[in-house]
């Protein structure tokens, strides 16, 4: 048995965290043994304990910031120093073998692997590099990467725009993001039709994603407001919870100034994903700080057509024509002339959700991120499965081959 010590940034449920709970929920417990360190109490805490994983919460703040707070580092990286004791304390008292770490926004696990004389793998979900990067060090990128590497016996990457940062190691290994598929209650669709004022003919517009600059929801406003008149029926649903309640008041404001208050919802959080997502006409994915982009694959895995801006790691996932639409950037003109072609070919839809389904049942399970991971913890502890599961390889046969890890139904046309 391997006792395996992961520690999360955050005790949220947003990419990096759903990543770590699918990981914690379908480890094989007749190998590993593993155990969960949250910065603070939160719905994180609450899903693993039901999965039956021992958690302790040690109050730690975030190693590495957005570039604007970069001067606040040097004081959390010294009240960090009694977190290293503490994680490398209950390594010990659970007699880890391995310290996993989960993003980059957190140094404790490694700092403390090193302290306990304990193997260290760290997972990360950022872009760390370029324009686009979401976390910055106080001494640049380089020093970020180098820092994570030399602290670590592998680094896993969730899509080759996270790769990029970093110099070419034997220690990388592509892990993409997985997803359990679920088939939805259609019983609720009523009710969400209701609540968003969908009746018989209309058509939404979704958005997934913590109302955040970066997640591209002021473009994607912008851009129906710039095709509203052309399709009176259409609606705009933004799906997730407020990041920034500045950002907020500005989505709300241009709503008001151009009329579409009536068109335009904010569903907030949701439990019921699945469902809303199958409410919908398209999925916009306007964000450029994703490194991944689970809400792609939320999409294609409800039946929903996703339209993406090639940013990010969107264009590993999305293929223009065949599992979903690209747009080249998301500049609103853009996004809008994008989504209009979409809405305008509805006989494309039954082709590109059955081939979005089968992106994330054959590529992107649940199953096969986590075999792919215990492989990476097996390999760096010096054992192997009998039957080990091949890593990803860009070498991978047809995109849409026959047969599924999954089982699960395609979505019917």
């Amino acid at each position: 048995m391997i006792s395996v010590l992961f520690v999360s940034h955050s005790a949220e449920l947003n990419g990096a965290e759903l990543w770590l709970l699918e990981t914690l929920r379908r480890l094989d417990r007749k190998v590993f043994v593993p155990s969960l360190i949250l910065p603070r109490p939160g719905p994180l805490q609450a899903e693993a304990e039901k999965a039956g994983i021992p958690v302790d919460v040690v109050p730690m703040k975030w190693w590495v910031t957005e570039k604007s707070r970069v001067w606040r580092q040097p004081v959390a990286w010294m009240l960090n120093r009694r977190a290293v004791r503490r994680i490398a304390a209950l390594a010990r008292e659970r007699k880890a073998e391995v310290v996993f770490s989960n993003s980059a926004a957190t140094f404790g696990g490694a700092l403390a692997a090193g302290r306990a004389g304990l193997l260290h793998i760290w997972s990360i979900h950022e872009i760390l590099s370029g324009e686009q990067a979401f976390l910055h060090h106080l001494r640049g990128a380089k020093a970020l990467t180098g820092f994570i590497l030399s602290r670590s016996n592998r680094v896993i990457v969730n899509s080759e725009r996270t790769r990029a940062a970093f110099p070419d190691s034997e220690k990388i290994v592509l892990v993409y993001n997985g997803l359990t598929i679920r088939p939805g209650d259609p019983e609720m669709r009523p009710i969400i039709k209701a609540e968003f004022a969908l009746e018989d003919g209309s058509r939404a517009v979704g958005v997934i994603g913590k109302l955040y600059p970066g997640k591209g929801q002021m473009e994607a406003l912008q851009a129906f407001t710039l095709i509203a008149d052309r399709y009176p029926d259409l609606k705009l649903i933004f799906i997730g919870a407020t990041a920034e309640a500045k950002y907020e008041a500005d989505l709300r404001r241009f709503i008001r100034l151009h009329g579409v208050f009536k068109r335009v919802f904010f569903a907030g959080f949701r439990t019921d994903l699945t469902e809303v997502l199958q409410t919908l006409s398209v999925v916009v994915v306007a964000s450029v700080v994703d490194s991944f982009g689970r809400a792609a694959l939320e999409s294609m895995a409800a039946g929903v057509p996703v339209l993406a801006v090639r940013s990010g790691g969107l264009p590993e996932i999305v293929r223009h024509g065949e599992n979903g639409f690209l747009a080249d950037s998301r500049e609103p003109e853009v996004l809008a002339k994008a989504l209009a072609d979409v809405l305008d070919h509805p006989e494309r839809r039954p082709a590109i959700t059955k081939n979005g389904f089968r992106t994330v049942r054959e590529r992107f399970s649940g199953e096969r991120q986590v075999k792919d991971v215990e492989r990476v913890i097996l390999e760096v502890c010096g054992r192997t499965l009998l039957v080990p599961p091949p890593l990803f390889s860009r070498d991978e046969g047809p995109l849409f081959a026959s047969g599924g890890p999954s089982g699960a139904e395609e979505p019917r046309a």
